[in-house]
C-alpha cells in the first residue's frame, strides 16, 4: 500500500493518488506593469470627465447641491457570479466620490450624503422608511398607492427630495 504525504510548499497542493501536483491558479494572472498603469490613467481620466459633467450640470440651478448617497456596505450587499463580482467590486466608488466633493469645493457647491435607509424602500409618493415594497427584478412596486417604478429612478428622487428637505 502506498502511502502519501501533503506537500507544504505553497505552490503545491496534495492529492490523494498522485502526491503532489503543481496547483492550479486560483485566478487569472495580473495584468503586467505597463498595462495596469495605463488602465488606471484611462480610468482616472473617464472619472473626471464624468465628476465634471456632473458638477457642471448642478452649476446651472440657482441653488446648487449635489447629493450623493452613502456607500457604507455596497460591496457586502452585491452577490452574483465570480466574473460580475470582480467588475462590480473593482468599480472605484469612494474615488468617485471624492472627485466629486474637490470638485464641487472649487465650484462652492454643496455636497450632501444620505444614508441608504433614507433611499431604499420608499416609494416616492409616500415618503415614510418604513413602508414595505415589493421589489422585482429592477422593478419597484408599493403595495399601498399602487406604483409601479424602475428601482433606481425611484432611489434617484428620494434622495432629491431628501436633500431638498434637509435644506429647508
Amino acid at each position: 500500500m502506498e502511502t502519501t504525504q501533503k506537500c507544504t510548499h505553497p505552490h503545491f497542493r496534495s492529492h490523494s493518488r498522485s502526491g503532489c501536483e503543481r496547483a492550479s491558479p486560483a485566478r487569472r494572472p495580473e495584468v503586467d506593469g505597463p498595462r495596469r498603469r495605463r488602465f488606471n490613467i484611462d480610468l482616472g481620466q473617464q472619472l473626471h470627465i464624468i465628476t465634471k459633467q456632473i458638477v457642471a450640470y448642478a452649476k446651472q440651478f440657482p441653488k446648487p447641491v449635489i447629493a450623493l448617497e452613502g456607500l457604507n456596505g455596497i460591496r457586502n450587499n452585491f452577490k452574483k457570479s465570480k466574473k460580475l463580482n470582480k467588475r462590480f467590486h473593482s468599480l472605484p466608488f469612494r474615488k468617485l466620490q471624492t472627485i466629486i466633493e474637490y470638485k464641487a469645493l472649487l465650484k462652492e457647491i454643496e455636497v450632501k450624503y444620505l444614508t441608504r435607509k433614507e433611499t431604499k424602500n420608499t416609494s416616492k409618493t409616500y415618503h415614510r422608511r418604513r413602508h414595505f415594497v415589493q421589489l422585482k427584478k429592477r422593478k419597484f412596486r408599493c403595495p399601498k398607492c399602487g406604483l409601479t417604478y424602475n428601482r433606481g429612478l425611484n432611489a434617484r428622487i428620494n434622495i432629491a427630495h431628501r436633500s431638498m428637505r434637509a435644506m429647508g
